[in-house]
């Protein structure tokens, strides 16, 4: 209602608040409604970045992550994909400007990507594009380990998985070991935060092992990653019984 009095005041509240709901509703799995909100508050911040870009373009790319995000849950692989690569687009833009406020967005983006490109089997490309974020996390992380370490350790994981899908075991095991480095050291501090993702990459090791007929190492690491979650579970059924 305000913003048909004041458009300029008020019509970046409105998408907010639609992008919000948007959210909302894909957790809630309401993907019709969520699809509706989103595409409503892309209108808006579209239409905001055309007269102030500097303002805008973000919310902009934002949202369209957020859309694609939905179309790869949903499994509209082709939009996911269109969607992602104009929000990189914007991203990349604004951080050749201000590298310190999007590099980050810039590297999620490309991690959700290549998590794309992964599940569609467009292996090459997937390897590409989680190089490129592995690259700029790193980097991130050689500044601000506080606040990137954990993603770094994401990505080696998600390259570690597609070279053990692509049968590169030695790639895999490297990447994986590496990834475990990190969340162990992690969870050394804030165990409540990071110890499931030590169990989950203990787990992946293991099934590398399994699969390589590296019986012993892969008892062991299983063992290990059993350890934690039934220590977990012990706290919180809900979470981690499954």
């Amino acid at each position: 209602r305000l913003a048909k009095t004041h458009p300029e005041a008020y019509e970046a509240d409105v998408a907010t608040t639609l992008n919000n709901l948007a959210v909302l509703h894909s957790d809630t799995q309401r993907f019709d409604k969520a699809e509706e909100y989103y595409l409503r508050a892309l209108e808006i911040r579209e239409r905001l970045a055309k007269a102030h870009p500097e303002a805008y373009e973000s919310g902009v790319a934002d949202t369209l992550n957020n859309l694609a995000v939905l179309y790869k849950n949903t499994q509209h692989f082709n939009d996911a994909e269109a969607y992602y690569l104009r929000a990189l687009e914007i991203y990349e833009r604004l951080a050749s400007a201000h590298p310190e406020a999007y590099e980050a967005d810039v590297a999620n983006t490309l991690n959700n990507l290549a998590n794309l490109y992964s599940d569609t089997q467009r292996f090459n490309d997937a390897e590409a594009y989680y190089l490129h974020a592995l690259e700029i996390r790193e980097r991130l992380a050689s500044a601000h380990p506080e606040a990137y370490e954990a993603d770094v350790a994401m990505t080696l994981n998600n390259l570690a998985n597609l070279y053990s899908n692509t049968q590169r075991f030695n790639d895999a095991e490297a990447y994986y070991l590496r990834a475990l480095e990190i969340r162990e050291r992690l969870a050394s501090a804030h165990p409540e935060a990071y110890e499931a993702d030590v169990a989950m990459t203990l787990n992946n090791l293991a099934n590398l092992y399994s699969n390589t007929q590296r019986f012993n190492d892969a008892e062991a690491y299983y063992l290990r990653a059993l350890e934690i979650r039934e220590r977990l579970a012990s706290a919180h059924p809900e979470a981690y019984e499954a």
